[in-house]
């Protein structure tokens, strides 16, 4: 099976590309970036073939998605900065990535008949409520820029395709990027005292679990949608 990877210069996708390896999955990473650009930890994403691409630009992904030809395309690139998404400034750029990438991508995979994951967010509900999220729940009510594209993102996906994997996460931590847990680590050597928000509840997920659970999803045709967190499917 080849598996074609987006983001692999993130979190996610530097898991995803190694678990692939660990199966004996042929995976071709991709990332905006001229070549990869993630921690060099000496694991078998630092050497796999890797692909520059522009998920904005159609023409290119196209050429490049089906010169690949990929049986399977797991879409971890996305625009995540959520507080800065908000400037009036970085909307369109957000959208055009989040929105319009996603739907270059899946154009392409229902071209080539391809299966598809896309990595999606609890941020396309609002959080309110004493119970979880289901996840075929369509009550979508995303109070941000970033979890409105991404909503927008999973809406190209199944309008477009029928063998699609749309996976909610949240708080996500891994060994390659920030996150949360690093950040809260660095704060704790440097201060005495440690503030945070006391009004969100979540469940922090480690995206080398997360990766594992992908790769057994692509090896099924269970499609549809999925939350994904350490607590099971815990979506608040």
């Amino acid at each position: 099976m080849k598996v074609f990877v987006t983001g692999v210069c993130g979190q996610l996708g530097h898991d995803v590309m190694n678990e692939l390896a660990k199966r004996g999955y042929e995976g071709v990473g991709s990332d905006i970036q001229e070549a990869y650009a993630g921690v060099a930890d000496g694991t078998a994403v630092t050497t796999a073939p890797y692909v520059s691409l522009d998920i904005t630009d159609q023409t290119a992904v196209e050429k490049v998605i089906t010169e690949i030809h990929p049986d399977v395309i797991v879409h971890c690139a996305a625009w995540t900065a959520v507080d800065m998404a908000e400037d009036d400034d970085k909307v369109a750029k957000v959208r055009a990535i989040n929105a319009g990438g996603t739907q270059n991508i899946a154009n392409v995979a229902k071209a080539i008949d391809a299966k598809m994951v896309y990595i999606s967010t609890d941020y396309v509900f609002d959080g309110q409520g004493e119970t979880p999220w289901q996840p075929d729940c369509k009550d979508y009510k995303p109070m941000n820029v970033y979890g409105q594209t991404k909503l927008e993102g999973e809406l190209a996906v199944a309008n477009t395709l029928s063998k699609y994997f749309i996976v909610r996460i949240a708080w996500v931590f891994g060994k390659n990027g920030k996150n949360f847990i690093k950040t809260m680590l660095k704060v704790g050597k440097n201060h005495d005292e440690v503030k945070v928000v006391n009004d969100q509840i979540g469940t922090p997920t480690y995206t080398f679990d997360l990766a594992r659970l992908l790769v057994d999803m692509i090896e099924t045709d269970k499609y549809g949608y999925y939350h994904a967190t350490n607590e099971g499917g815990y979506i608040s």
